[in-house]
């Protein structure tokens, strides 16, 4: 499997010959990441070989990290690491990844979901019965200030990551 990093747009993009299109004919076809900050996304357009104009370009949804891949059989896909990946996922994703040919924003990406990973696995949750007669606001406030105190942990791990790895 080859690993594509440079592939970030129509320019850079990773062109592949001979890309079927129908059943007889063949065409070109360019394949990238697009980055924007809602975080990667993997993006293919073919050329029109009817008259030679680039058709609109597929996009993917976004993942945190995404890196372009092309198989033996010239198959293009990608490998991705997402906020609601397992922590074995993305410890076998960065086995196959070369972390340090990543962007920088990849890395914070990759920092940011390892933080809330690592924190999310202390959280519990619980369902309280319905006989909770609290005003909603109370319990809304109560939760608020949980969620704060979450966020607050898994920022400061992700920031000690990102200044770990010369990101900020």
């Amino acid at each position: 499997m080859k690993l594509f990093y440079d592939a970030k747009c129509f320019d850079s993009a990773h062109v592949v010959k001979e890309w079927p299109w129908g059943f007889r004919m063949k065409t070109e076809a360019r394949f990238w990441i697009e980055t924007t900050k809602h975080g990667d996304r993997f993006v293919k357009q073919t050329l029109n070989p009817k008259n030679g104009r680039w058709c609109k370009p597929k996009k993917s949804t976004y993942e945190a990290v995404m890196v372009l891949t092309q198989d033996d059989d010239n198959k293009m896909s990608y490998i991705s690491i997402g906020k609601y990946d397992s922590q074995n996922w993305m410890a076998e994703a960065l086995e196959i990844i070369d972390f340090n040919k990543l962007s920088d924003d990849q890395k914070k990406q990759i920092c940011t979901v390892n933080a809330w990973q690592n924190v999310m696995k202390h959280v519990t949750f619980q369902l309280r019965p319905s006989d909770d007669h609290r005003p909603e606001a109370e319990i809304d406030a109560e939760q608020s200030i949980i969620t704060q105190k979450i966020t607050n942990v898994a920022n400061a791990k992700a920031n000690e990551c990102m200044a770990k790895n010369n990101l900020i």
